[in-house]
């Protein structure tokens, strides 16, 4: 029991830690967001929505049965159904390693993207695309995208944690989440659910949080 609790009181002052870490990419996310959105409306509006409505257009004219089931697939990869799973695996195989404080940073690295992805969206409130009826639209609001920013965050930090904790080599993982985080990011333009600024802007949150978690991991001694 001693030993238990010697292990939540470590885990506890290991989440302190990572508080600034987390502070910080929330902080830094937003302010890039912001001005991503104060360049698009303010500068570039007139030109880059015409843009945009032509891109999601275009790609609807490329909609098959077979296409749909991979884009469909490519973004279930990046959903709770997916992810959450993932994460009680490999944590669970992180902790058995005594890799504890890397299993810890991952479940703050998923649950993070997810939290930030809501304040974000609830910030901005940009109206998700409405070029076609779509059973597929969520109710929500678009930017930045949730599912870009999942599977580059939570990815790519997997992607880090296998290859310095579990000896995974960086060849394999690294390809893997690039692949993977461009075909989320594209398969939600190809539904015309979100914008492609959406997308890229999901991406660049989703990275600044991963690097976020990442420096932070380092520094609390994860890996």
């Amino acid at each position: 029991m001693a030993q238990v609790s010697t292990r939540l009181y470590w885990l506890f002052q290991s989440l302190i830690a990572f508080m600034p870490y987390l502070l910080g990419g929330l902080l830094a996310g937003a302010i890039v967001l912001a001005m991503g959105v104060f360049l698009a409306r303010v500068l570039l509006w007139d030109w880059l929505l015409p843009v945009e409505e032509s891109c999601l257009l275009t790609l609807r004219s490329w909609t098959n049965p077979t296409l749909d089931r991979y884009m469909t697939a490519l973004t279930w990869l990046a959903q709770g159904q997916i992810t959450i799973p993932i994460l009680i695996v490999i944590g669970g195989v992180l902790i058995y390693q005594k890799e504890t404080v890397a299993a810890l940073v991952l479940a703050i690295g998923l649950g993070g993207s997810w939290f930030l992805n809501w304040i974000f969206k609830s910030f901005f409130r940009r109206k998700r695309p409405d070029l076609w009826v779509s059973s597929k639209r969520p109710m929500d609001y678009s930017y930045p995208s949730g599912h870009s920013m999942s599977a580059i965050s939570f990815y790519g930090l997997l992607a880090a944690i296998l290859t310095q904790s579990l000896s995974v080599p960086l060849g394999i993982t690294a390809p893997l989440v690039a692949g993977l985080t461009l075909g989320v990011g594209f398969s939600r333009v190809y539904f015309g659910v979100h914008w492609p600024t959406d997308v890229l802007s999901g991406w660049v949150a989703g990275g600044i949080w991963l690097a976020a978690c990442l420096y932070g991991l380092v520094q609390i001694g994860g890996i």
